[in-house]
């Protein structure tokens, strides 16, 4: 009696997590949405993701058995002289222009420009007094949007703004307040020397971008907008009143 032995080999299957490209890229229905600030500006992105074209199916070669010829003498055939037929020109056709690619789409710079410009405003705004509170606030605003259509998808973007002062005496304060004119003002600052002080505002810009409804932080170092205004800062004078 034989006994026949047979071999089972069972396929393994391994599941490998799925890495994404870019972290920082959302895509939705094959677009693909990036938002970042670089060199100070803010930069939108957007590509559309296709499938690859497959390759077409490669020809076999079929070699064909060349014709054996005789030896024999074969009587030349006679050829008549035939004039050649009028033939009327055919007009080339103009070619078509090459399809656009939908590459990568960048709009840089263009929020930069929509972005309030910042002031610096105080009170008293002429010939502030030694030891006497000056009141600065600034009228940039603490929230910018804006909307930004880009191929196929509506990019909402919604900016935030931190203001850091420099009063020019070494004293700096960085807060999300505008502030305001006397007496509801928060930001203040006393010199405690006569002199001319340049005040420094800085407004840094940072937030998210919505895309279908999914928002995601805007990543990068942010936009930051620097103004300088000098101020005039004098003794106070005592006078005699009855």
């Amino acid at each position: 009696m034989v006994i026949k032995r047979y071999q089972v080999v069972l396929p393994i299957c391994l599941l490998l997590p799925i890495q994404s490209a870019s972290a920082n890229q959302d895509c939705f229905d094959k677009t693909c949405v990036d938002v970042f600030t670089e060199n100070n500006q803010l930069i939108i992105t957007a590509s559309k993701n296709g499938a690859k074209p497959t390759p077409a199916p490669s020809k076999k070669l079929v070699t064909k058995p060349k014709p054996v010829v005789s030896k024999k003498s074969v009587p030349k055939p006679i050829v008549k002289s035939v004039p050649p037929k009028k033939v009327s020109p055919v007009k080339a056709k103009p070619k078509a222009a090459p399809a656009k690619k939908l590459s990568t789409t960048s709009l840089s710079d263009r929020l930069i420009k929509l972005l309030p410009v910042g002031d610096i405003n105080f009170q008293p705004e002429n010939d502030a007094l030694v030891n006497l509170p000056v009141y600065f606030w600034t009228q940039t605003p603490q929230r910018f949007s804006a909307v930004v259509p880009i191929l196929d998808l509506i990019v909402y973007v919604n900016l935030y703004s931190t203001f850091t002062w420099s009063f020019g005496d070494g004293k700096v304060i960085t807060t999300t307040n505008q502030g305001a004119s006397f007496p509801l003002g928060q930001i203040t600052n006393t010199y405690r020397s006569n002199g001319d002080y340049p005040v420094n505002l800085k407004i840094s810009w940072r937030g998210t971008f919505t895309v279908n409804g999914v928002t995601t932080p805007i990543s990068g170092n942010g936009i930051t907008q620097s103004i300088t205004r000098d101020i005039s800062v004098v003794n106070a004078v005592g006078r005699f009143t009855k």
